[in-house]
This record gives structure tokens, sequence and C-alpha cells, in this order.
């Protein structure tokens, strides 16, 4: 079997997989993200094992499987030290932090002024109106595409067919730069951090 014709075979597998992932996370996590992580898990998993043996399915499962959990890790633009921060101030007032993976459309401004607004923890406030300083900082540093890219992403919920179609260039290569402006801004977040 030829590469294509592999792809073609197992690309129904990366459906149910990525499938299986939506189910449990919010409307905003895109299908067509999932499909692409995944499909390059595959992609992986054909170039790393020529051969198409009986344990090939369960590798590319595995492949496939971590490729859609990193795509989820890029996509959730709040910094491990925050989420952590979130996590531990859960059950206070019955507030319940949002899932793993959140995008700013994700949030209601009305949490977002809860959290901020909560008098009885200042600390917690400043830091996190120091994160979202933090935040904007770094996507202001981006070149101006990316930087365009997130915004129109994250801040008005464009998707990256619409992207590509407006500076018409392919929904991959809206992906790739996506992914070059998230590595960008995680290296951000790491300088602050340390």
């Amino acid at each position: 079997m030829t590469n294509q014709e592999i792809l073609a075979a197992y690309s129904p597998l990366v459906l149910k997989i990525a499938g299986g992932f939506q189910r449990k996370l919010p409307r905003s996590v895109l299908r067509e993200d999932l499909v692409a992580a995944g499909m390059m898990g595959l992609w992986d998993a054909i170039q790393k094992q020529s051969e198409v043996t009986d344990s090939f399915e369960w590798y590319a499962r595995v492949r496939i499987r971590g490729a859609i959990l990193d795509e989820l890790r890029r996509q959730d633009w709040l910094p491990r030290r925050a989420r952590s921060l979130a996590e531990k101030s859960a059950g206070k007032d019955g507030y319940v932090p949002p899932p793993a993976v959140v995008r700013f459309d994700d949030v209601s401004e009305w949490e977002q002024n809860k959290c901020l607004s909560d008098a009885s923890n200042q600390e917690s406030v400043f830091g996190a109106k120091e994160v979202q300083e933090e935040i904007f900082a770094a996507i202001d540093t981006l070149p101006e595409r990316e930087r365009y890219i997130v915004a129109q992403h994250y801040f008005k919920g464009v998707k990256f067919k619409d992207l590509g179609i407006e500076l018409g260039v392919s929904e991959p290569r809206i992906s790739q730069l996506h992914s070059q402006a998230m590595n960008r801004l995680r290296a951000c977040a790491q300088l602050s951090e340390s």
C-alpha cells in the first residue's frame, strides 16, 4: 500500500477519534482543528512505520490522540500558572472554573468581571489583571499577520477557513501561522515566568 492509500484507509479513524474528543469539549473548539491535528498524527504514524502490520492501527490511534492533545494544549491561551490559580480557587463561592481548553469567547464578560472584582482575594485580582496585561503585551509583539490572525480568531471568533479566504492563503497556512504565533506567545510566557 502506498502512503496515500494508507492515509485514505485510516482517515475514518481520525474522524472517529476527533468526534470522541469533541463531545467532551466546549463548542468553540472546532472539529476541523481536531481533525487537522489528527491527520497530522496519522501522517506521522505512516512516516514512522512504513509497513502496515497488525499493530499499525493501535500505533496510529496513539499518534492521532497524542497529536490532538498537543493541539488542545496549544489552543489553551491561559498560562499554566494562571490555570493552576483558577483551579485552586474553585469551590469557594460555587464558582466552577472553565474547562481545561478555553478561548476568549468561551468566558462571558460577567465571568471576567466577577473574577476581577472578587474583593476577598486582592492578590488573585492583581494576578489576573497582570496576566491579562501580559497576554495583550505578548500579542502586541507578534508580527503583524500573526497578530491579526490571533486577534480575529480569539477576539472576534473568525474561523481559520474564513481568515484564509480573507488573507488569500490556504486554511493549513493559517493554521501554521497560528501555531507560530502560539509558540511565540508561549515563549513570552516562559520568559515572564522566569
